[in-house]
């Protein structure tokens, strides 16, 4: 028997022992029919209870499906960092600007994307991120599969909902195009 299982038998055994030595008054007829009512009272409380939590999660999984189909196919890159630059999660914009696959993005650090000349103003932004708890925006070049590269802009912000701080989200836009040449 498991220790959970013991524990319930021993706290019931107890709760038995304490019932018995109660002083016993006669139950009326009227007692028990008062005590069914409120237990099928109840009984269809709890129905409704669970109808209503059974809508109110059909109705999250409803939206949630709708903001993952948003996020995944948004026009910009979205990535979520760790305080070390490791990707946790990546949308599908910024795969296809990565130039790599979703499960060469996960688990990565950031910088090796980035060109070398780009490292240390990145890994600056980054501590910048985690430590000012406001929006940082940086400009960066990527490299694509080690050969093609392209002028980045980065906006993240730290992820403060659980007081970790120890994710932030990074919004990766390619703005070589809008850069003077």
């Amino acid at each position: 028997m498991k220790k959970n299982d013991t524990t319930k038998t021993n706290l019931r055994q107890r709760a038995e022992a304490k019932l018995s030595k109660r002083k016993k008054s006669p139950v009326t007829e009227t007692d028990t029919k008062r005590l069914i009512h409120e237990l099928e009272v109840h009984q269809i409380e709890l129905e409704m209870q669970n109808e209503d939590l059974l809508q109110a999660k059909a109705e999250l999984e409803s939206t949630l499906s709708q903001y993952a189909e948003l996020y995944a196919f948004a026009p910009v890159g979205y990535l979520t960092l760790t305080r070390d630059g490791t990707i946790r999660r990546a949308n599908l914009t910024a795969v296809k600007l990565m130039g790599a696959g979703l499960s060469e993005l996960i688990a990565r650090r950031f910088a090796v994307f980035i060109s070398p000349e780009s490292r240390i103003p990145f890994s600056a932004f980054l501590d910048r991120v985690f430590t000012s708890g406001h929006k940082e925006t940086c400009e960066v070049m990527i490299q694509k599969d080690g050969s093609d590269s392209f002028q980045a802009q980065i906006e993240a912000i730290v992820d403060s909902s659980g007081g970790w701080n120890e994710l932030c989200y990074a919004i990766l836009n390619d703005i070589t195009n809008h850069k003077p040449q």
